[in-house]
């Protein structure tokens, strides 16, 4: 591969990952600077384990490659697997922008008759070539050329070249299954999992103890999230059998760690303890509807737990990983998206329920009490939904400045003595059988030494404080416009009039109606008072490059009336 500059180099850096389970066999490489050639080879690896004791053996290998830009890169390596194979790997010869494929291709060579399971996207495949005893099946890219990162675009999946196979019928780890469907595959893992349930009888004993006084699934669950939360943390765990088989509860009850099987297995076996039942369950976190026809832990990246409640037909689905995340609460990586419950007679693909968009919103109030030089005290209240409401999950970890940043981020001023005045949420009043929407409200001052500009008797007063600015794009749009889930945010500002100053102009009113989103702007005055009320409601949406002049003005005419401004003429009573 040809590697014309420094943010060229990491696509070109061999990468790979072995385990208990795969051995690197022959590696080789070469670099072409200006005509010179250099080797490299197996013994050039960089190799580091990293599985911080809870995978067998998991390591990472690597080899940097310098040179003179633009210089050419050839590499080629063979993985020896061994204990069998449950997914072949995945074929992802783009990972970025402004990568070019001028020739790739994926070849497995099989034994006769082996059936398999695959996806693939944006590649061509070929006829398969039979012989004798085997059977090689390809799939080929050619002069794919680079994809553009544009504002509200499709997502990358959609538009690299991918291929996912793996084998129907497997063995794996000394044990044999199938990936005809779910169900199967289900059956499958739940095998797996058998007998990494038990805890040691100290600790069933203490988690009886605990939840002694509870009456109720759901209060019995409440108090094992929250031992979940004060007695373990996430570590990641991708490789060999750990990345299917969860780490015994009894080691994550010794050690305090795990990662997202461990975790939820973990909460499983101690509410099995305290007779709750629940069910693990794999998920996609980064697609909600799985690829059709591939039935294969191969495109999954995350487990979690479903714990139905008996006493109100609820079911609460755990972020096992971040116990932060409020009981009842589905977050924006889970709701809506298809998942495969693993019960002991197998999986079930079924889909979590998703949240109206109307939910999905935030406010903002700014009083601005603005003073006869142009400076100004701000008193602000700012109020998150739904989704909107998951940056404030980790409130109380943030520092001070952290969380400054957060909340004046685009501010058109610099803010000096800010303090946060009082902040709610109702993130722990999840009530089972009643809706519950994750809600914060935080209340904030500060001053800004010039916030209105003073010129010939007038000050100009900027309408909002936050910089709304949406981007936009001079060149010809190649993506289509893709707004994956509909929004409502509305500003309303509050501008007190200092003594000598009167309105001389408010800004024009705007209503904007279109197929992706609407807004609206008003200006009102009272007394000493000027009331701006703006407001912006996307939709959830999808249209082709063609539609994005007219999506362009919209922007365009949004981005005005954020930066449009109350003028005030000295002289008033």
């Amino acid at each position: 591969m040809l590697v014309n500059n420094e943010k060229g180099l990491r696509h070109a850096t061999p990468i790979i990952y072995t385990d208990s389970f795969k051995t690197i066999g022959g590696f080789s490489g070469e670099i072409e600077d200006g005509g010179r050639k250099s080797k490299f080879g197996k013994k050039d690896l960089f190799t580091q384990s990293i599985s911080s004791g809870l995978a067998e053996d998991s390591y990472i290998s690597a080899y940097q490659p310098s040179g003179r830009y633009p210089f050419t890169v050839r590499y080629e390596y063979t993985v020896n697997y061994k204990g069998g194979i449950e997914t072949f790997p995945v074929f992802a010869p783009m990972g970025a922008v402004n990568v070019l494929i001028k020739s790739a291709s994926y070849t497995l060579d099989l034994p006769a008759g082996t059936e398999i399971v695959s996806y693939s996207h944006n590649v061509q495949e070929l006829p398969p070539v039979h012989t004798k005893d085997r059977v090689q099946l390809q799939w080929k890219v050619e002069d794919f050329q680079p994809f553009k990162n544009e504002f509200l675009m499709p997502p990358g999946t959609e538009l690299v070249p991918v291929v996912y196979v793996a084998p129907r019928q497997f063995e794996y780890a000394l044990t044999s299954g199938s990936q005809s469907d779910w169900k199967e595959y289900g059956l499958w893992l739940s095998g797996l999992q058998q007998g990494s349930d038990v805890l040691p009888e100290s600790a069933i004993a203490k988690l009886q103890e605990i939840t002694k006084d509870c009456s109720s699934d759901y209060e019995k669950l409440k108090v094992l999230y929250n031992h979940l939360r004060e007695t373990t943390r996430y570590v990641a765990i991708e490789l060999g059998i750990g990345k299917l088989k969860p780490i015994a509860a009894s080691e994550v009850e010794r050690s305090g760690y795990g990662d997202c099987k461990a975790l939820s297995n973990y909460l499983y076996a101690m509410l099995k303890a305290v007779g709750v039942p629940s069910v693990y369950y794999i998920i996609n976190t980064k697609r909600a509807t799985l690829f059709p026809g591939f039935t294969s832990t191969g495109q999954m990246n995350h487990a979690m737990l479903a714990v139905p409640l008996r006493e109100s037909g609820d079911t609460v689905f755990v972020e096992c990983t971040n116990p932060r995340i409020p009981l009842g609460y589905r977050h924006e990586d889970v709701a809506g998206h298809q998942i495969v419950l693993i019960h002991p007679e197998g999986g079930e693909l079924t889909r979590v329920g998703a949240y109206a968009d109307s939910l999905s919103r935030s406010t903002q109030r700014a009083d601005v009490l603005l003073a006869a030089d142009g400076s100004a005290d701000f008193n602000v209240r700012q109020e998150y939904f739904l989704d909107l409401a998951e940056s404030f999950f980790d409130w109380d970890d943030m520092k001070p400045e952290s969380r400054q940043r957060f909340l004046t981020e685009g501010f058109k001023m610099h803010p000096e003595s800010f303090r946060i005045n009082w902040n709610r949420d109702n993130f722990d009043s999840f009530t089972p059988g009643q809706p519950f929407c994750p809600a914060e409200s935080i209340d904030f001052s500060f001053n800004a030494p010039i916030y209105g500009r003073t010129e010939n008797g007038r000050m100009f007063v900027p309408v909002n404080p936050v910089s709304k600015k949406m981007p936009t794009q001079k060149s010809a749009r190649v993506n289509d416009i893709c707004i994956p889930a509909a929004y409502t945010h509305a500003d309303t500002t509050v501008v007190h009039i200092p003594e000598g100053y009167v309105v001389e102009s408010m800004p024009d009113a705007v209503l904007l109606d279109t197929p992706w989103a609407c807004y609206s702007s008003a200006a009102s005055s009272s007394g000493d008072r000027v009331t701006i009320v703006q407001s912006i409601s996307f939709k959830k949406y999808r249209s082709g490059k063609d539609t994005y002049p007219a999506f362009k003005d919209f922007i365009l005419k949004v981005n005005q009336s954020y930066d449009s401004t109350l003028v005030l003429k000295s002289g008033g009573k």
